[in-house]
């Protein structure tokens, strides 16, 4: 009989964590990453912020995620676990900062079509006051944009060790991480994993993001 904590080590390692190779791989498994992903940030803040139609929400944050995916697919690396409940999506070192043109072309041109032009300005305004964050990095970084453990498989220690390939990976480089959040539960989460607030603001009524470094060790 394992303790709780037993219990936890054990769920957290026994899945593997694999890398996305191919758009043919990622095409079997694209639709089930973004179902992960939507229940993940549904009730995410920014999501909310920039997606505020409840009722269609859910189905525009699919269609986002499907893109975002595709997006790091050429330009980055996407992490996952082996029962695919578990999803990282990084950016950089030569080009951490998501390029408009390039995102825009792979289906983000939509926007103000799909989830309407209002929201696509909110969008538009925040991710450029995201950017000002990379632009105090060094022009070589890693971009963690996303990752998501599926709502069942959180606390768990999963998205710990599923972030850990990344870090190593930009530590073994001698690389600083980058990221926002806009969850001050996820600030804790991420300040145990060395990362450090670069700044604080607001971005709706009752609504916040940080922007975080993590140095290279």
């Amino acid at each position: 009989m394992y303790s709780p904590i037993q219990q936890k080590f054990y769920l957290a390692y026994m899945y593997k964590i694999r890398r996305i190779g191919s758009r043919a791989e990622l095409s079997s498994f694209e639709s089930v990453f973004a179902d992960v992903l939507c229940r993940t940030f549904h009730n995410d803040a920014y999501y909310g912020y920039i997606m505020p139609n409840a009722k269609k929400s859910m189905v525009q944050l699919h269609w986002w995620m499907r893109i975002l995916l595709r997006y790091t697919l050429k330009f980055g690396d996407i992490y996952y676990t082996d029962d695919h409940k578990a999803i990282a999506l990084w950016l950089g070192p030569e080009k951490p900062m998501v390029n408009d043109a390039k995102i825009l072309s792979m289906g983000l041109i939509r926007y103000p079509f799909k989830v309407g032009i209002r929201n696509f300005l909110r969008m538009i305004d925040i991710s450029e006051q995201w950017g000002k964050g990379h632009k105090l990095m060094d022009k070589r970084h890693y971009y963690l944009m996303i990752i998501g453990v599926d709502p069942e498989f959180q606390r768990q220690g999963i998205g710990s060790r599923l972030m850990k390939v990344g870090l190593d990976k930009a530590d073994k480089e001698g690389l600083d991480c980058f990221l926002e959040t806009v969850t001050p539960e996820y600030v804790k989460f991420y300040e145990k994993h060395n990362f450090e607030i670069m700044s604080n603001s607001s971005f709706a009524e009752n609504s916040q993001f940080w922007l975080m470094k993590r140095p290279s060790k």
